[in-house]
């Protein structure tokens, strides 16, 4: 058996959210005794430089992107995508990847067709989330779906970031049951308390009172993650707690309109849009609460950037987040879309300090029992190790097939 490194291609699109933290984390976790990794693309996103900084090769297989803070604002055509798709085939057909392991939609179908199709012998899909989910308008939700049940075929084996985001996978006959493992998500916060001189330098950076209660929402400023919902209880939270700031730490394509309704309901003053920032340990230390909206959320690291921090979360009970948050226990969470709870809740945890103590405490330990990075990283080497051992018994059984054939009768 050769004592080699294991070649490992980690294949995302463009470097935003959950999905490229997730992608960061595991690719500089991976035992490099044993794993060599490469990482693939898709230039322009806030997460580029990170990924660069870890010392690992990296593909840019959209260079025309351009650098900088999130360059691509429209989705590609079909001409680039097809140059893409070109770079990352010969990319893996020359560097001969033991495994490549895709993550998001429109990256994920490249990368396990060109796998697929140079003979990469162990092909692995992250499902952080559908294409055609529920949200979708017809008739692109079906079409969406079946491609994600064609694109099965070229897949090995399936990796979902939590149990939610499997059963509904294998309810819509997209994850075949005996090929999809749940692998929880981690987070790169180390756990660590705030001083005052940490609360205070943000709210100095931010032109606040010393003594302001931070509220943040952090993620893409987009229809899912539910900003609106958050602006438009703000006049009331205001008034219930005067001391409240809300910071919504992203940017995205809603982010004019989040502004607006800002402006229009009177809070410009108390609603701070401070695009990406790469500083999210030390901002989650400093804030008071951290805000989860969503209208639909299959896991949320930010969930567990938070619970490192020692900082309760207040927001819906959709989809895989109570898998993370714990009701009553790590945060408090009330049903989709209802404002008037989610104000209630927020009051609570700002106006009642031992409240918000027990459920930040009760969160950091959950993170480090349950999501603690060893675990995650555990889980995807025998996960890899157990598909290259399958790998490699097919490819000796189709060997014997053939030699057998051969004999004389």
């Amino acid at each position: 058996m050769s004592d080699r490194r294991t070649r490992v291609l980690q294949l995302t699109g463009i470097t935003v959210g959950g999905s490229a933290e997730h992608l960061l984390q595991l690719a500089t976790l991976l035992p490099p005794d044993r794993f060599d990794v490469t990482v693939a693309l898709s230039g322009g996103g806030p997460l580029d430089d990170a990924i660069r900084a870890t010392g690992l090769r990296v593909l840019d297989y959209a260079p025309s992107h351009g650098s900088g803070h999130f360059k691509q604002a429209s989705p590609d055509g079909p001409v680039e995508l097809l140059r893409q798709f070109r770079r990352i085939r010969a990319d893996i057909r020359a560097h001969r990847y033991d495994v490549v392991h895709t993550h998001t939609s429109v990256a994920g179908a490249m990368g396990r067709v060109a796998a697929w199709s140079c003979r990469t012998p162990v092909r692995v899909h992250m499902v952080h989330a559908f294409a055609g989910h529920d949200a979708v308008p017809q008739p692109q939700r079906t079409l969406f779906r079946l491609v994600e049940r064609v694109l099965g075929l070229v897949t090995t084996h399936s990796v979902a970031g939590s149990a939610f985001i499997r059963d509904v996978g294998v309810r819509r006959r997209v994850l075949p049951p005996d090929r999809t493992s749940v692998i929880h998500y981690s987070s790169r916060a180390e756990p660590g308390d705030a001083g005052p001189g940490d609360r205070a330098r943000l709210r100095a950076e931010l032109g606040l009172p010393p003594d302001a209660l931070l509220v943040a929402l952090v993620g893409r400023i987009e229809e899912q993650k539910g900003v609106d919902h958050l602006v438009a209880v703000t006049p009331r939270l205001v008034a219930a707690v005067p001391r409240a700031h809300v910071l919504v730490v992203g940017d995205g394509t809603k982010r004019a309109e989040v502004e607006r309704l800002a402006a229009d309901l009177g809070v410009a003053d108390r609603v701070h849009v401070t695009g990406w920032r790469h500083d999210l340990a030390e901002l989650m230390r400093a804030i008071d609460v951290l805000a989860l909206p969503s209208r639909w959320e299959a896991f949320g690291i930010v969930n567990l950037e938070a619970m490192a921090a020692a900082k309760p979360v207040v927001g819906f009970a959709v989809e895989g987040v109570p898998e993370v948050v714990v009701s009553g226990e790590t945060g408090l969470l009330s049903p989709a879309g209802d404002r008037e709870q989610l104000l209630r809740d927020l009051v609570r945890v700002l106006t009642e300090p031992e409240l918000a103590d027990r459920l930040g405490r009760a969160g950091r330990r959950r993170f480090v029992e349950e999501f603690a990075p060893e675990r995650m990283v555990a889980a995807h080497v025998r996960l890899y190790d157990q598909l290259l051992r399958a790998a490699r018994s097919r490819g000796r059984g189709r060997l014997s097939s053939r030699l057998g054939r051969r004999r004389p009768g």
